[in-house]
């Protein structure tokens, strides 16, 4: 059976894992927050279609999807919204925008520390 190894921590090695916790708590706050945001913007912009109200513009939803809100659009094109799912550039660019954010978190975790 081996024997456990422990390793002798210093103080520096505590404030570089607190710092990278911390950095990967903030982006999963941030994340959480911002998709949250974007699902309850594409309900607002469904309401509004429904009753010929004040829009959304459809750059300012690729933009919160651009910032890390991906998840949330797409959400919100699916059931019970369906909002702007039959829109070709929807369908396509947030799926890839989904692809970019992730791609994007993963190397900010990464290297971030």
């Amino acid at each position: 059976m081996p024997q456990a190894k422990y390793i002798e921590a210093t103080k520096n090695d505590f404030i570089y894992t607190t710092t990278i916790e911390t950095y990967f708590y903030f982006i999963l706050a941030y994340l959480i927050v911002l998709n949250l945001i974007a699902y309850v913007i594409m309900w607002y912009d469904k309401i509004q279609s429904k009753n010929k109200g004040n829009r959304i513009a459809e750059n300012t939803l690729f933009f919160i999807a651009f910032i890390g809100g991906a998840l949330g659009i797409y959400l919100g094109m699916k059931a019970p919204v369906n909002h702007k799912s039959a829109k070709l550039k929807f369908r396509i660019g947030i799926p890839l925008l989904i692809l970019v954010n992730g791609v994007v978190v993963y190397f900010a975790i990464k290297y971030l520390g």
